[in-house]
């Protein structure tokens, strides 16, 4: 396994992220090519490799006036769920940021997504409050956090 910060200029790498956000989430629910640019260039976006395959993807946006970040998207490829991937992306990417200065990660996750809280609590992240139509109407959202130690 490879674990990769995406430059810009790694224009195949982003052909598979793009292709990934739809196949994952749809094209109304994933990132499309101009925030995959934007969290590259002003951001952190992370992968996970094997070969010329994606296996993992974590986007990352600093949280103004704090030494946070907020994990906007992860998603690993459909074929490779639940095969520890993901889990190992963000050990990986918990060491980078903390490299960085970064002191505590934040994210949202469904509250029925019992797959991604598992592991989250696993990687010690703690669910901080519910985010009641957070997304809309009637899509709520746990925030979760961890603090980096």
């Amino acid at each position: 396994m490879e674990f990769i910060e995406v430059k810009p200029s790694d224009i195949d790498l982003i052909d598979k992220i793009y292709n990934n956000e739809i196949e994952s989430f749809g094209i109304m629910g994933g990132a499309d090519m101009w925030m995959i640019m934007s969290f590259i260039r002003y951001g952190k976006l992370y992968l996970l490799m094997n070969g010329d395959e994606l296996l993992t993807v974590a986007q990352y946006q600093k949280i103004m006036g704090e030494e946070s970040v907020f994990l906007y998207g992860f998603s690993t490829t459909p074929k490779n769920r639940n095969k520890g991937y993901g889990k190992e992306l963000l050990q990986k990417v918990h060491i980078e940021l903390k490299k960085l200065g970064i002191k505590k990660i934040c994210l949202t996750v469904d509250p029925n997504n019992e797959i991604a809280i598992k592991m989250y609590k696993h990687l010690g992240y703690l669910i901080k409050e519910f985010q009641e139509n957070e997304y809309g109407k009637g899509i709520h959202r746990f925030l979760m956090a961890k603090v980096l130690s």
